[in-house]
């Protein structure tokens, strides 16, 4: 066998020649790198000092959201403030006297507060004045018959369960003295505990935080677990060295079977009938907000989605105008037996649809009968519930101008969703009935 004679002008050669294919692969991905990126509909959200939040948008201006039905970008001149709300002046934890007197309610003024999650945050609207906030206090304000003023202030926060948002409440809200609380959600609380993996009671993220903080590293990016796995080098620099396995954090699994790599670290054995639990919670929230304004009026709400219940169609009949106590005993049962026949099966990304289906179905009748029974209970103040999904039309070519994609309203869904809040609260001020089929006529397509 011939002698190879390596020198080092020979190892010198192969280093650079590795450091220009180096660079030259890494030149080849910074060219395409933008062609991965797309605008973001979510926001991008950071993990917040205050465990009280868990997690907020980032502060600033200069978003753009994704129309996924015109594949058209909409730039927006949203404005964020310190915590990441959707308003142009700074929150404060501890409201002094100073606070107060400049953002306190004025004489001749009465305070809104609205929340829900990034749909009342303000994911799809152009600016803030377009936000369902921004709306609502601009029909309140042009169809008002006294002499009160109205300011909305907005404490919704992207991707928050409905606890989180009774905590924004009473952080940033409860000095206020608020006249009105309108919470409108549902769509978070149906995805995290099961499609996200998070687990009953739980906020977005909650298995990826716990592996920080209490695992060795594990990710749900295969090519870095076998990294891990095989080499020392990658195990050093990760600050796994000596432990060949990641270990995860108890009660945490990745479940490298889901085609959703941001939900592969999730919570273990969590099935279907973890919403049911999360109902449970999720109706708490609602009751610790009424009990928190126990001087103020509320209105319950369920958000809308661009798209039908894939559980039963008589979920937009049970909660239209012309809805029977028929439609809802329909749905009941429908929701009944889904849950009888797939309680057991596997929480993962891919049933997101059922499980949405399942959820907006459940709680919408439980946030209707409790909205009666708070109504009945106390009589001094209004409680009122309202489903928006059929405050827009059904019929898909006429439904997609008031979404971007199936959770988040454009300009045209958030005015259509602030102007039937600021209705439902001028009749009830004025001790009429909220007459729905007569707002739906004015708004036939």
């Amino acid at each position: 066998m011939p002698r190879i004679n390596i020198t080092p002008k020979t190892i010198l050669i192969q280093i650079m020649v590795f450091i220009v294919l180096l660079a030259v692969v890494e030149g080849v991905f910074r060219f395409m790198e933008d062609s991965f990126k797309k605008p973001f509909v979510a926001l991008n959200l950071i993990l917040h000092p205050y465990p009280y939040m868990m997690f907020g948008s980032r502060p600033g201006d200069g978003f753009t959201w994704l129309n996924v039905f015109t594949k058209e970008n909409v730039p927006s001149k949203i404005v964020f403030n310190n915590y990441g709300f959707a308003e142009r002046y700074d929150y404060t934890m501890i409201p002094d006297a100073e606070y107060l007197k400049k953002h306190g309610k004025k004489a001749g003024e009465k305070i809104v507060l609205i929340t829900g999650g990034s749909v009342v945050h303000g994911v799809g609207a152009t600016d803030n004045e377009r936000t369902i906030a921004g709306r609502l206090q601009h029909h309140l304000n042009r169809n008002s018959k006294g002499g009160s003023r109205y300011r909305v202030v907005n404490v919704g926060m992207g991707s928050w369960i409905a606890y989180q948002q009774f905590i924004g409440l009473s952080l940033f809200g409860l000095p206020l003295d608020p006249d009105w609380i309108v919470v409108m959600d549902g769509h978070n609380d149906a995805a995290v505990p099961c499609a996200h993996g998070g687990g009953a009671t739980n906020p977005l993220g909650w298995p990826k935080f716990l592996n920080l903080t209490q695992g060795t590293g594990t990710t749900s990016n295969r090519i870095l677990r076998a990294l891990t796995r095989h080499s020392a080098l990658v195990r050093v620099i990760a600050g796994q060295a000596g432990s060949k396995e990641a270990s995860n954090a108890p009660g945490v699994v990745v479940d490298e079977s889901d085609p959703d790599p941001r939900f592969r670290i999730k919570m273990a054995g969590l099935t279907f009938k973890e919403q049911d639990t999360q109902l449970g919670f999720y109706l708490q929230a609602q009751r610790n907000v009424m009990a928190l304004f126990s001087h103020s009026s509320v209105i319950l709400s369920s958000q809308p989605v661009m798209g039908d219940n894939v559980i039963s169609p008589y979920y937009r009949k049970a909660f239209s105008p012309e809805g029977t106590a028929q439609d809802s005993e329909e749905l009941r049962k429908a929701l009944d037996r889904y849950m009888a026949d797939h309680c057991r099966d596997s929480c993962k990304s891919t049933i997101s649809g059922q499980l949405l289906g399942y959820f907006m179905g459940r709680s919408a009748l439980e946030l209707r009968e409790l909205a009666k029974a708070e109504q009945a209970a106390d009589a001094s103040r209004n409680i009122f519930y309202i489903n928006t999904e059929c405050s827009i039309p059904g019929e898909n070519n006429a439904r997609m101008r008031f979404f971007v994609d199936n959770a988040h309203l454009s300009d045209a869904g958030q005015d259509r969703v602030g102007e039937l809040f600021a209705e439902i609260i001028l009749s009830l001020e004025s001790r009429k009935k909220f007459d729905f089929a007569a707002f739906m006529d004015r708004h036939r397509p």
